[in-house]
């Protein structure tokens, strides 16, 4: 049987703290992601501002944890196990002929998420990131 949900990305108009009740519940671990919209399609997004996302994923990130991710005692909720960073990178920013532009969008990514956690006041583990 299935131990693990895939979220491709997080509507941020609803709270998802009940669906992460329900999958802890259920006995599933949740795998939670950042949609297209910061780094692709949003205005500012990552390709508008020379592939650095810090901004757009510190943003987002933050709106993410607001809405669920994180419980009261602001430790992330129990189902969380994964949070993926960017769907598909490497198809993201294409034709990508400077490695350095993919690594600094991938870096200013993680710069972003790790202080959207500082910001909302993160306690205990963090969920692996890939």
């Amino acid at each position: 049987g299935a131990n693990a949900v895939r979220l491709y990305g997080n509507d941020l108009d609803g709270d998802h703290g009940a669906f992460l009740d329900e999958a802890q519940a259920q006995g599933l671990q949740v795998i939670g992601g950042i949609s297209d919209l910061p780094y692709l399609h949003m205005n500012g997004s990552c390709v508008e501002t020379n592939f650095n996302c810090y901004r757009q994923i510190r943003d987002k990130y933050l709106d993410i944890l607001k809405s669920g991710f994180l419980m009261a005692n602001k430790s992330y909720h129990l189902a969380v196990r994964t949070v993926v960073l960017m769907n598909e990178p490497d198809l993201k920013f294409t034709p990508i002929t400077k490695h350095r532009q993919w690594c600094k969008a991938m870096v200013s990514a993680v710069d972003g998420l790790v202080d959207a956690e500082h910001l909302a006041g993160v306690t205990g583990p963090r969920p692996n990131l890939t």
